[in-house]
């Protein structure tokens, strides 16, 4: 069976060679000797602190220099100052909710959008009110998605709504899961232009190894992201950029102040940094340090690259829903507000009718895996990487889009359509079945 066409990337990257040779030699080391000085020495200070004879058993794990190197990599890759304490956890939810901790000491009125990640949404809005404090969620997707607002407008309304509800902090997605890349920086600077903000968070995790996040690191004091989408190290991990040292672009310097026993690889990594480690600590999940450092190794030195160095993913896919434009209409924000995401809905309102699994596995059964929601609407998102590091970075096979309607009538619309849409009703069965029939005849 050929490889699939993986387009998915925003749910979860695909593994980068690199930090999947350092996951394979660190489960070997694991496997060999759990706990010794060497082991303790590998943590600490990395690959290079071993004896030759070490090195050479365990190649992979070359990417490891320690915990503080691996917090420097990712500094450089963010685009973050070297005075910036970067904190790594378990769980990015970890890190919000010590960010909201932080964010309510100082905030009474916090705006947000619909655009936020729901589940941090749930913690902001949990700790506003354990606080006595407020959220203000104002709608922007439905206004961006339907009514062609722009970057200005976007920077427009919230100024307006942050004065009049007198808010005094901000909650806003750097990319959301839908690729509406926010600009954080200008709406920051355009609010502290009329009022002050006590405290910027920032949800990056769609948009650390997708698009610079240097302008948002400007203005926050805490930003969040993780490891296993676009830096695509194949393990989950939290990552928070906290800037909140005092500096002059920040109305209130916020004292970096946190319980680091809050998740314990948090704990951990800063008992290790410091040397003031428990030896009552609680055991914890190393391998995701471990992946983190090869996928940033194998990451860094794209980043580094010109934008006009890179291909972009989506060429064929233009070409091809741009030839059957009747049947498929790109949706999405403004060009100012464009990411790496594209979003693409079915033109027929029998097709948008079909649910999120039932077109999943439509397109599955055509080769490519991708996210789908309601109203028919599918989600591609695929890095974008230079030509001259495709090689060896694990891509999938290259789609002729041309071939699509072939594929699908060989294998969809030639075998029995309820094998593709296994437990739906008849109304979403007859809905594949004339969308296959429409595909082949394009």
């Amino acid at each position: 069976m050929a490889p699939l066409l993986y387009l998915d990337t925003a749910r979860l990257g695909q593994t980068l060679p690199a930090a999947r040779d350092a996951h394979i030699d660190f489960v070997r080391l694991t496997t060999e000797e759990p706990s010794s000085l060497y082991f303790e020495e590998f943590l600490k200070h990395g690959y290079a602190a071993w004896p030759d004879y070490y090195q050479h058993r365990f190649p992979g794990l070359s990417v490891w220099t320690g915990i503080a190197g691996l917090k420097q990599t990712l500094r450089r890759l963010a685009g973050a100052p070297d005075d910036c304490e970067v904190l790594l956890a378990s769980r990015s939810l970890a890190l919000v909710q010590i960010a909201a901790k932080a964010m309510f000491q100082v905030c009474r009125n916090v705006l947000c959008t619909d655009l936020n990640w729901t589940t941090y949404q749930d913690v902001v809005a949990h700790e506003a009110a354990t606080t006595g404090s407020r959220v203000t969620v104002v709608p922007l997707r439905n206004f961006i998605f339907h009514h062609g607002w722009t970057a200005n407008d976007v920077v427009d309304y919230l100024a307006e709504v942050y004065d009049k509800h007198h808010c005094d902090g901000l909650f806003l997605p750097a990319v959301d899961h839908l690729g509406i890349r926010v600009p954080v920086k200008r709406i920051h600077e355009r609010i502290r232009q009329q009022k002050p903000i006590n405290y910027t968070l920032i949800d990056a995790a769609q948009a650390f190894c997708h698009v610079p996040i240097d302008d948002d690191l400007t203005v926050a004091n805490f930003l969040i992201t993780g490891c296993h989408k676009w830096m695509r190290a194949g393990q989950p991990m939290g990552i928070g950029f906290c800037c909140s040292q005092p500096r002059s672009r920040l109305d209130t310097p916020v004292p970096v102040d946190f319980d680091r026993r809050a998740d314990p690889l948090l704990d951990f990594t800063a008992g290790v940094e410091s040397d003031e480690l428990d030896t009552h600590f609680e055991t914890v999940n190393l391998s995701s340090l471990i992946a983190a450092a090869g996928a940033a190794a194998t990451s860094l030195p794209i980043a580094a690259l010109p934008f006009n160095r890179f291909q972009d993913p989506y060429t064929e896919f233009h070409a091809w829903f741009s030839g059957n434009a009747d049947q498929w209409q790109q949706i999405g924000p403004s060009a100012d507000m464009q990411s790496g995401i594209r979003l693409f809905q079915p033109t027929n309102p029998k097709h948008q009718q079909l649910t999120a699994d039932a077109m999943r596995r439509f397109w599955l059964s055509a080769g490519c895996v991708l996210s789908a929601y309601a109203g028919g609407l599918i989600r591609l998102s695929a890095p974008v990487l230079p030509q001259t590091c495709l090689s060896g970075i694990g891509q999938p096979r290259r789609l002729t889009w041309c071939a699509v309607p072939r594929m699908i009538h060989e294998q969809v619309y030639q075998k029995p359509i309820d094998s593709v849409t296994a437990g739906e009703n008849k109304d979403q069965t007859d809905a594949v079945s004339t969308l296959a029939d429409n595909r082949t005849t394009a």
